[in-house]
């Protein structure tokens, strides 16, 4: 699995050939049928390319068992059909899979196909939507955003429910319609973002974190502001001003080899066994550890004993990301411990640090310096900034 760094990026980063999961001929003739549009086919409507990858609005129960189900043209007949009035929605089925079985070569596939796909429309569209299962939607929109780095000069916004579409209370077609008015927004004001949309919430891929599987709002940001809330009912969509193009440098995406994650990811629980826990630190597979802490930033000491000291023997980065607040504090000792023995603390979600690190490994690996110069500096907005830090109660 190591030998997936050496190779680093993909060079060209749309090559349809490197494809495993996608049909590369279904992105070509999808390309085809876009560039042979005319007029009268949009009639004045604003043309959005979907890929659907499954999840949960597109299952049906079959002996009391979700099951992947719908394509992307049945999700559409399924959805408001007055968004026919507005928008030119065309696009293809990437994979059918509940998303808690997905892995890298899921949103390495999307990313190679919407890359190809940017490279060879000729005809101008509004941006991509996705729709994705809940459970690992965070982790995909996050490493979507940070494989198409800072050039990126589309947005794409992920959508999906928690039931499914053809349920009664389904909030997938409110879903789908919030999520095509967000994708209409961001290209009116020429950005480039990839953004969530659930509830009546938007947010940036690589601030959310999946909170609830009941409720409408699945999503919120521990860290970030929201791009937009629709409880206000306003049309176009209410983009927070914080956001910033991300059109200004060449589109160079980093789109990294390998199936999986090299992080370990160590997460503090009552009763964790150090010795365990060292032992996973030496497993040649691991190029970095997270030790992802209590909400106070805080960890149980013989694991920082335990992780710490044996990562930095085989020269690879230990870093500390706090899954509740927006910072990480150091109010209590275990806290200082951690970093005056080398750990760096990160200021975004797991979900972003995870595939940050996949492209640290593959620019810095073996300088632990550089990789902590890089995990602590904004890439592509996953760090808050003074603007779009969330403030509880403000």
């Amino acid at each position: 699995m190591t030998d997936a760094i050496s190779k680093g990026f993909m060079n060209p980063a749309d090559d349809l050939g490197l494809l495993t999961l996608i049909d590369a001929q279904a992105v070509r003739d999808l390309a085809a049928a876009i560039n042979n549009l005319d007029s009268e086919a949009l009639a004045g409507r604003k043309l959005v390319i979907m890929l659907a990858t499954g999840g949960t609005l597109a299952m049906k129960t079959e002996g009391g068992i979700r099951v992947p189900h719908l394509d992307f043209q049945a999700l559409l007949d399924a959805s408001d059909p007055r968004l026919n009035s507005m928008f030119k929605v065309v696009g293809l089925q990437a994979f059918n899979v509940d998303s808690s079985q997905m892995d890298y070569r899921h949103v390495r596939d999307i990313a190679i196909a919407l890359t190809w796909l940017w490279n060879n429309i000729k005809c101008p569209f509004t941006g991509f939507l996705v729709t994705h299962g809940t459970d690992t939607m965070t982790y995909s929109a996050a490493t979507l955003s940070l494989m198409m780095g800072q050039g990126m000069p589309f947005s794409v916004v992920y959508t999906g429910s928690q039931r499914p579409i053809h349920e009664p209370m389904s909030d997938a077609p409110i879903n789908i319609r919030n999520a095509l008015h967000t994708l209409d927004s961001l290209h009116s004001r020429d950005m480039a973002e990839v953004v969530i949309v659930m509830g009546d919430r938007a947010l940036l891929g690589t601030s959310a974190e999946k909170v609830d599987d009941m409720l409408a709002n699945a999503f919120d940001a521990p860290r970030h502001r929201y791009v937009a809330n629709f409880s206000r009912l306003e049309y176009p969509v209410h983009l927070a001003e914080w956001l910033n193009p991300r059109r200004r440098i060449p589109f160079e995406p980093t789109i990294w080899r390998g199936d999986f994650s090299h992080t370990l990811v160590v997460k503090s629980t009552l009763g964790l066994n150090p010795a365990m826990v060292a032992q996973q630190v030496t497993m040649d597979e691991v190029r970095a550890v997270i030790l992802y802490s209590y909400g106070a930033g805080t960890i149980y000491e013989d694991i920082i004993n335990a992780t710490i000291p044996p990562a930095h023997a085989r020269n690879i980065p230990v870093f500390v990301v706090n899954p509740v607040h927006s910072d990480y504090r150091v109010e209590y000792l275990s806290s200082f411990k951690a970093i005056q023995m080398g750990a760096v603390p990160l200021d975004m979600t797991l979900s972003a640090a995870l595939a940050k690190i996949e492209i640290a490994l593959r620019m810095h690996m073996g300088d632990l310096k550089a990789m902590s110069r890089f995990m602590t500096s904004n890439y592509v907005g996953e760090i808050p900034s003074h603007i779009s830090r969330f403030v509880p109660n403000k």
